[in-house]
């Protein structure tokens, strides 16, 4: 072997011969050397450096090429550094111990042998000592950046960690925490690294430091990946809680944790309730006493009363009162119990607290019973503070009450008798405010100075209010604009002999207090205030009460905050709005009383076209090949929310799911079919992502009777096509085969051909996939050449994507190479990312099963990246599973557990169904 040939690859290229640097020309020449270099001392195939060194695009002549780049390695390094093989290919003669990759390896075998800790650390120093950045930098190889690459950086993750572990046991130091901060400002997504800083800073003292770090990387985490801290950074972050909590270092507010906090804000003008407020603090005492020292039971408080009793104000000003004992998760959620709409069911509201605790989509199951499992061992450890408001009954609430340790405050007008026989609710029913305390909410916002000058008017207004909070904090804050107290009790007085012709389901009290406070605001406000009574869901964003009335957004913002301060709407989270049910049904009925049908019909098309048209704009970022054929004829009265990104897309939706959900029921019900179907067709891509399946199939669901309802069949092929897809995600193939046999049937009665194609490409999917690949081909055969006739190229591309897949169930693996590499240059020309990146995943899968290890590498590289660029986890996951596989194939079965152990971090965050069986198989390795 050459002893005067010196490579170093751990950084910046290099290559010397007897000391003095040497030149390699690069591209292919160089990828080649590299490729030697990582097996210096021992021969490569000619097959295997042919698929590193050119991919799939490699030249007619291989061997010739690199014996021809062979011959020009010679004369850089000399005659016998490159050897060829007897049977074909080329060995690297040199001592491995002139490659600096060889000896970084060296060095940590060595250490991992040691007999002291002083000797591994020392050997580990003088192993990373040779570390100078980007490995390979200056090769430019597809290969080397997917597949060796990231598995040496990872070497290089797990020494520095073990490093700077013996470091930290030796004591920590101001300089591994100094070093820790620069390596997680670099590697900011690298959790392990935020372990060791937090558990450093706080072993130094440095508590509120720790807390601080640990906020950083769970907003990174956040943003970044769409997840949690793991297990043991959570864990740590408990035990620093707790150790600050014992030891009164800091307030429990300064160290709450960053979990949800979701608490509306407190009424700065609440007044009276003082004797509930006592019962209310009195039940957590005696329960806590009670408890002693063990582990305390989840308390459940339920808060009853009539309409306008206040009921939320108090709940939520004792939810204030009592967060300095839940400070790590704080969780609201409005039942919609008597609400318009219908009420949230117990499903959905497990759902959407799930999500709130960062769960991620895939691992919500569609029981009910297992959904609210999941919720108490999500809140295990914790001692969350939940508020129900506006509950309907018991069941609402039942599914979501946590283990132990947990405070749940619910509001209901029922008095909820079995949630406190079943579940040990403490019970309050909430009376009408007394004489005094009516007089006192009407001072804390008339101003108690008036009230002081006129205490017989104020007596008046409290009595003709009937002590109803919700009436008395109407007139007082319209009090402020008139001259005396007097005037206001006239008016009042005035109001209530009026006729009750719109007074259903409230008192004549809150009748007057509405309607006169209504009739002082300017026209504006007035329309504005009519137009929320039509809007189908409970609570509106700004935008689309902008669009609902027909405004800018940021007039529409500015007349809200004028209904806001007269108490006619609710601010209880930034940027959106909610009527109590009762000021809503006010609303509604003066709606339809002042203004024509006309102007109220076309102030419902307006929103519903917004909702539609940005529900659209958002699934085409999301998808940007798809098309939008459905649509038609809707188009916008206004212009639709513009996004910039992925992540701004699936934010609108997030945020935005609760009310579509209702303003898709409500359309369904009330003659506005045709949006219905449409804006959950042009959700699918957001509810296969993100969105539980059984929730998924009940939209779907009615969209379909939507579309049947309005006699539309384009819109029945869309939803029935859509339920088969579900359908596919779990193998339900007869079932799948049945609505997509019904979608085609509409597509062909109304000569809808993109509806056709895309029910056919499917259905010769599900042939496929069930056992009837040649009826599968036959299928896809007939929505290719449609396809093709329309110059639909997504359409084309998918159904050489499924015809591999038929091809594949017939043993024909030849074919459906053929088919899947067709795809893939036709997704690659139209740039879907998403379709390409799993027809990668397939086409590695074929390669595999017939022995190309390499190709096959290459394609779940490429698969797994795109899974990356589209933040699907779940996907990347099994992709690099699969690409693990294939790399055990290839003898590098240390380059295949990187990949399996990266796999197995998100397998087991997701519970995917393969957890286990990659655990078996990494603990068998």
């Amino acid at each position: 072997m050459s002893s005067s040939v010196e490579i170093n690859v751990l950084g910046p290229w290099q290559a010397f011969v007897g000391g003095r640097p040497v030149v390699v020309q690069a591209g292919h020449q160089r990828t080649l050397l590299s490729s030697l270099v990582l097996s210096a001392g021992q021969p490569v195939m000619a097959d295997t450096l042919a698929g590193q060194v050119w991919g799939d695009q490699q030249p007619v002549n291989v061997r010739g090429a690199l014996s021809t780049y062979a011959t020009r390695l010679r004369a850089v390094f000399g005659k016998d550094a490159i050897v060829a093989n007897p049977g074909g290919g080329y060995c690297l003669s040199v001592d491995q111990d002139n490659v600096d990759l060889h000896r970084f390896r060296r060095l940590l075998r060595q250490a991992r042998g040691a007999d002291s800790a002083r000797t591994e650390l020392g050997l580990l120093r003088e192993a990373l000592g040779l570390w100078r950045g980007r490995p390979f930098t200056g090769v430019e190889s597809d290969w080397l950046d997917m597949d060796v690459v990231p598995s040496l950086t990872e070497e290089w993750f797990t020494a520095t960690e073990r490093r700077i572990d013996l470091d930290l046991a030796v004591g920590a130091s101001s300089a591994a925490i100094a070093e820790l901060s620069g390596l997680t400002t670099q590697f900011p997504l690298r959790e392990s690294l935020w372990l060791r800083l937090i558990d450093a800073m706080w072993r130094t003292g440095r508590r509120a430091d720790a807390l601080s770090a640990y906020r950083r990387v769970r907003s990174v985490l956040r943003d970044e990946l769409g997840v949690e801290p793991d297990v043991d950074l959570q864990r740590l972050h408990r035990e620093l809680l707790r150790d600050i909590a014992d030891e009164r270092v800091t307030p429990l507010r300064a160290s709450a944790a960053p979990g949800p906090h979701e608490l509306p804000p407190d009424n700065v003008r609440f007044v009276g309730r003082r004797a509930e407020l006592a019962t209310l603090d009195d039940l957590v005492a005696t329960i806590t006493f009670a408890t002693g020292a063990g582990e305390p039971p989840t308390i459940v408080v339920a808060i009853d009363g009539a309409p306008g009793t206040g009921k939320t104000a108090l709940a939520l000003h004792w939810a204030h009162r009592m967060a300095h004992r839940h400070p790590d998760t704080q969780l609201y959620l409005n039942l919609r119990g008597y609400s318009a709409e219908d009420p949230v069911r117990p499903a959905a509201a497990v759902e959407t607290m799930l999500r709130s605790l960062g769960v991620p989509i895939e691992r919500i199951p569609a029981e009910l019973d297992e959904r609210s499992a999941l919720l108490r061992s999500t809140l295990a450890g914790r001692k969350p503070l939940m508020l129900l408001d506006n509950a309907r009954d018991a069941a609402q609430v039942r599914a979501l009450l946590p283990g132990a340790g947990g405070l749940v405050i619910v509001t209901s007008r029922n008095q909820l008798r079995s949630l406190s026989i079943r579940d040990g609710a403490q019970r309050l029913s909430l009376q009408r405010l007394s004489h005094d305390d009516a007089v006192e909410l009407l001072g804390s916002t008339a101003g108690t100075a008036r009230v002081a000058a006129e205490p017989q008017a104020a007596g008046q207004l409290a009595e003709l209010c009937e002590g109803l909070p919700l009436a008395l904090a109407i007139v007082a804050e319209r009090a402020q604009r008139t001259d005396t107290l007097s005037h206001v009790v006239q008016a009042l007085t005035d109001e209530m002999g009026e006729p009750a012709a719109f007074r259903s389901g409230m008192g004549s009290e809150l009748y007057a207090a509405l309607s006169w406070s209504y009739r002082a605001l300017d026209p504006l406000a007035a329309t504005m205030f009519r137009k929320l009574g039509l809007h189908p869901a409970n609570d509106i964003s700004t935008d689309a009460a902008a669009v609902i009335v027909d405004l800018p957004s940021t007039r529409a913002r500015q007349v809200l905050d004028q209904l806001h301060d007269a108490h006619m709407v609710e601010q209880l989270r930034p940027k959106r709005y909610e009527l109590h049910d009762l000021i809503r049904l006010y609303a509604a009925e003066e709606a339809h009383r002042t203004d024509s049908p006309d102007a109220n019909t076309a102030a419902i098309r307006r929103v519903l076209d917004w909702y539609l048209h940005t529900a659209v704009s958002a699934e085409s970022v999301l998808q940007p090949r798809r098309r939008f054929d459905f649509v038609a004829p809707l188009t916008p009265a206004v212009p639709p929310v513009v996004f910039a990104d992925q992540a701004a897309a699936t934010g609108w939706f997030e945020r935005e799911f609760d009310c579509l959900r209702s303003v898709v029921r409500w359309a369904a019900t009330h003659g506005w079919g045709g949006h219905a179907w449409r804006i959950v067709i042009a959700m699918t891509t957001f509810l296969d992502r993100r969105v539980a399946w059984q929730e998924s199939v009940e939209l779907l669901e009615t969209a379909l009777a939507a579309a049947r309802a309005a006699e539309d069949r384009v819109g029945e092929g869309y939803a029935f096509n859509s339920l088969s897809c579900q359908q596919i995600d779990k193998n339900e193939f007869a079932g799948a085969r049945r609505n997509l046999e019904q979608a085609i049937d509409c597509f062909v009665d109304t000569g809808h051909q993109a509806g056709e194609t895309m029910a056919l490409s499917n259905l010769g999917l599900v042939h496929g996939q069930a056992g009837e690949p040649e009826r599968g081909l036959q299928v896809c055969a007939s929505a290719l050449a449609l396809a093709e006739t329309l110059g639909y190229q997504r359409g084309v591309a998918n159904n050489h994507n499924n015809m591999a897949t038929a091809h594949v169930a017939l043993g024909d693996y030849d074919k459906a190479i053929d088919c899947f590499r067709r795809a893939d240059r036709l997704f690659a020309e139209i740039g879907d990312i998403e379709p390409r990146s799993l027809n990668l995943q397939e086409l590695g899968r074929a390669y595999a099963t017939t022995g190309q290890h390499t190709k096959a590498i290459r394609a779940l590289r490429r698969a797994a990246a795109g899974y990356g660029q589209l933040g699907n986890r779940r996907w990347q996951a099994i992709a690099l599973y699969d690409l693990g596989n294939a790399i055990a194939c290839t003898g590098h079965p240390g380059w295949a557990r990187h990949c399996w152990h990266a796999a197995l971090v998100v397998m087991r965050e997701l519970a995917d169904p393969r957890t286990a069986e990659l655990e078996e198989l990494l603990e068998a390795g």
